[in-house]
């Protein structure tokens, strides 16, 4: 299980702040010394107020039956105003011990700002706060070889479901290939199924499609340099020949005619594919959870997996995966506790929590986990095969490149997908996505 780095990504999080706004904010309380005005005998840490919360709270529980300083858990809704509740609260007395990110982009702000607590004197004396961990995963917060964050919640690579029946009754195979996809896509079109169910109403689906086409092409250390402002990437011949990928799909129909119209949110894509009017969907990890919640006989009967497929001659090592890495725990430089807050995370990677994450079908980001997965007795047989397989997927990828839109800037999110969306769509041409794609990843 594990995992060796093979490149440095430039990812994001959701949590954008101007270095002048924290080093403001930070005037309330000192950045390198805990502050004494925050609660006495509390650390507070900030979580989304979402289903999974629950493992924390768990994890908050066990803690406080033998410490002294209590943990306290402080749900917040579980949207884009998280990472603005967090923003404009650090640096004063009410701003959270330990607080949710999900990469490193603007995470580099708040560091510049002396908003987040350096961890790596902690991890000296307790190495598992790092072994623990996948590296490929672990390693998205170590910033200028410095490590900020501590993996949490689930690994969420994005990878092909697919209608067995669907499939079946076309004497097809699980595409391997791109070029299955687009000899499939004729068969499936032909028997009046859609190939590829694809929530395009919601735009960041859509996204998926580039991350793997350009992953295929040119490689995910080349998309991260992109990501990363090199707009000879977005220009270069491989950049063209995805664009080139997507559009032969796209002519073959592979998406159908009303993708624009589907969403996934209202579970337009889950009724097409789990009542076999679609034949395949890409989707990320928690897309079997939702299938399940809205036809578990299908789950049980008909639903298969398959890693994203090759590409004859691209540039990309095999195995390149793409999709949300997890999400990390950040302490507040000026914690009061700082060495409590470090001692609770400790819990992300105990036997509970691991088995909590398990619980709520989420994949840990722990080297243990698929031991974890085999031994535990309350999965049924499929969501173990189920995880297994994510498991192994992330276990052999030699890179993981976060999901474009955690990359760049929270202002320029919206602008990507419409990008994406905008080149699916018809209404921008190549040349016009390429320019869309450099100004939005444009190095300040």
């Amino acid at each position: 299980m594990n995992l060796e780095r093979k490149h440095v990504r430039l990812a994001a999080l959701a949590l954008v702040a101007s270095t002048a706004l924290v080093t403001a904010g930070c005037a309330g309380g000192s950045a390198s010394q805990p502050n004494e005005s925050k609660p006495e005998g509390e650390i507070h840490v900030a979580v989304y107020g979402d289903a999974a919360a629950t493992a924390e709270e768990a994890a908050a529980e066990r803690f406080n039956e033998t410490s002294d300083v209590k943990v306290v858990i402080d749900k917040l809704p579980g949207d884009d105003t998280y990472a603005t509740s967090v923003r404009t609260s650090l640096g004063t007395d009410n701003a959270p011990d330990i607080f949710m990110t999900w990469g490193a982009a603007d995470l580099t702000q708040l560091i510049d700002a002396g908003a987040v607590l350096p961890l790596d004197d902690y991890i000296e004396e307790d190495p598992e706060l790092k072994d623990a961990f996948i590296p490929s995963v672990f390693d998205e917060q170590v910033i200028d070889g410095a490590t900020y964050g501590i993996p949490m919640r689930g690994v969420a690579p994005t990878f092909l479901f697919y209608n067995e029946q669907v499939l079946a009754d076309a004497g097809l195979e699980p595409a391997q290939t791109w070029d299955d996809l687009l000899t499939q896509s004729a068969t499936l079109s032909g028997a009046g199924v859609i190939p590829i169910a694809l929530a395009g109403a919601d735009k960041w689906p859509t996204q998926m499609w580039f991350q793997y086409a350009f992953a295929r092409e040119i490689g995910n250390d080349a998309v991260a340099e992109g990501l990363a402002g090199d707009a000879e990437v977005w220009e270069s011949d491989g950049s063209r020949a995805a664009l080139d990928n997507l559009q032969g799909l796209l002519d073959a129909g592979a998406f159908g005619t009303t993708f624009d119209s589907v969403g996934y949110s209202n579970q337009g894509t889950t009724a097409l594919l789990s009542q076999g009017k679609a034949a395949y969907e890409l989707m990320g990890t928690w897309n079997y959870a939702t299938l399940e919640g809205a036809d578990p006989d299908f789950v049980a009967q008909n639903l298969g997996w398959v890693p994203f497929p090759s590409l004859d001659g691209g540039s990309g090592q095999s195995g390149e995966i793409a999709g949300n890495l997890s999400n990390f725990y950040n302490v507040s430089a000026d914690t009061r506790y700082p060495d409590v807050a470090v001692e609770f995370l400790k819990e992300l990677y105990s036997p509970e929590f691991v088995a909590d994450q398990i619980g709520l079908g989420n994949l840990p980001p722990t080297v243990d986990a698929g031991d974890a997965i085999a031994a535990d007795e309350t999965l049924d047989e499929n969501t173990k095969t189920y995880l297994t397989f994510v498991v192994d997927l992330v276990a052999a990828a030699p890179t993981f490149q976060l999901s474009w839109d955690r990359v760049v800037p929270t202002e320029q999110k919206e602008a990507l997908t419409d990008a994406v969306a905008g080149y699916f769509n018809g209404s921008l041409d190549a040349d016009a996505w390429i320019a869309q794609m450099q100004s939005i990843t444009a190095a300040d």
